[in-house]
């Protein structure tokens, strides 16, 4: 098993990035949100992997983050996608944007992915019902914006406006969208935040 791969950023060349290591150079083949946070090439870099053999090959995807490899792994588990569908996704969507539409149903979001259809899409949905954390993912990602802020008032606004977004019909992930636009401090109020959003969802 190869967990992961560090060494120097030799090339890119598409989708596959070539990582040098012990004057071997190894192709990995990556997301473009993995590409487009990559560090100059001559740099060092590391990367999460999996290594996933074929009848006639071996192939190593690469991931940025172990949150990306994760949810991977877990678009991998989706009857009709494989790793091809799979990194096509993470080339379109961020994970959050892939969180937020499973926890919405919107399977819309999946289906603007080039090579996904409106039946992957679907099953995507069902079988990612209950393997994502959309809570959690939300509150973790409002805690990296508030960065050193007092985080827990923020959260709690944000959380409440977007179960309110949700039970007005919106989907959760056009309201994450437009709550990610919003500026939020410990002052604000869910009042003023759910305005404000909703003037938002307007022009969205």
């Amino acid at each position: 098993m190869i967990t992961y791969i560090r060494g120097t950023l030799s090339d890119i060349d598409e989708n596959i990035v070539i990582v040098e290591n012990n004057g071997i150079g190894y192709g990995v083949s990556s997301s473009m949100n993995t590409i487009r946070q990559l560090p100059a090439i001559g740099s060092e870099v590391k990367l999460e992997t999996k290594l996933i053999p074929k009848e006639d090959s071996f192939t190593l995807y690469g991931f940025y983050d172990k949150e990306e490899l994760k949810m991977f792994e877990l678009l991998l588990s989706v009857s009709g996608i494989g790793p091809k569908g799979a990194l096509s996704i993470l080339s379109s969507m961020t994970v959050s944007d892939i969180q937020f539409a499973v926890a919405g149903s919107d399977a819309k979001a999946f289906a603007a992915v080039p090579g996904v259809g409106k039946k992957t899409a679907e099953r995507a949905i069902i079988d990612l019902k209950d393997k994502v954390d959309i809570i959690g993912a939300f509150e973790a990602k409002i805690t990296a914006d508030l960065s050193g802020k007092k985080v827990s008032p923020a959260v709690s606004v944000k959380e409440e406006v977007l179960e309110a977004l949700v039970a007005l019909g919106y989907s959760a992930s056009n309201a994450a969208r437009a709550l990610d636009k919003m500026t939020i401090t410990d002052s604000t109020t869910t009042e003023q935040l759910l305005s404000d959003t909703l003037k938002q969802m307007s022009f969205l």
